[in-house]
């Protein structure tokens, strides 16, 4: 029995690996989880109120909003391709009776246009193929928060650093629509 135990414990990280292999062949994004240590940073520039709709557009397992949820925002949704991670998201939301709800599908397919504000940590090729739809669908005045990427197209943005003088690398890029 403990053999059988150590071996699957022992097959479980590089199974884990193969998994984000794969999700990466597929989107071309690697899973890079947002740092604890910024949230707070990302929670006070998004500057939540009670009838403030986010949404996080490669969410993983959903940290940026079960975070945000403690400002109490009207409603928190993410889009997420990899099962693995959005079944956590949507497991942790319903076993801490959260609003958080998390989708497992593409979010190019998806409605943005309720969002007030839009967070985004994906690389620069998916920003500029997001872009568009961004442009498009976005309501006038969403906030967009983007971390370590830029979006070429838009001026007037404001970049964020960690208070401790510690840059997040790239920074924390705020735009408007």
């Amino acid at each position: 029995m403990q053999t059988i135990i150590l071996t699957i414990l022992f097959l479980i990280p590089p199974a884990y690996l193969v998994y984000l292999v794969a999700v990466y062949a597929r989107t071309k994004v690697p899973y890079v989880r947002t740092s604890r240590a910024r949230l707070p940073l990302i929670m006070k520039e998004m500057n939540i109120g009670p009838e403030t709709v986010i949404y996080d557009l490669g969410c993983g397992k959903g940290d940026v909003l079960f975070a945000a949820e403690k400002f109490h925002p009207k409603k928190l949704v993410g889009f997420e391709l990899s099962p693995l991670h959005a079944w956590y998201g949507k497991i942790k939301a319903w076993l801490c009776r959260s609003k958080v709800r998390i989708h497992c599908r593409d979010f190019f397919v998806a409605d943005i246009s309720e969002a007030d504000i839009i967070y985004l940590f994906l690389v620069q090729s998916a920003i500029n193929k997001v872009w568009p739809k961004l442009k498009k669908e976005a309501k006038p005045g969403t906030k967009l928060l983007v971390l370590s990427s830029k979006i070429p197209e838009l001026t007037g943005r404001r970049v964020v650093t960690m208070k401790n003088g510690s840059a997040v690398p790239g920074g924390i890029y705020v735009y408007t629509v």
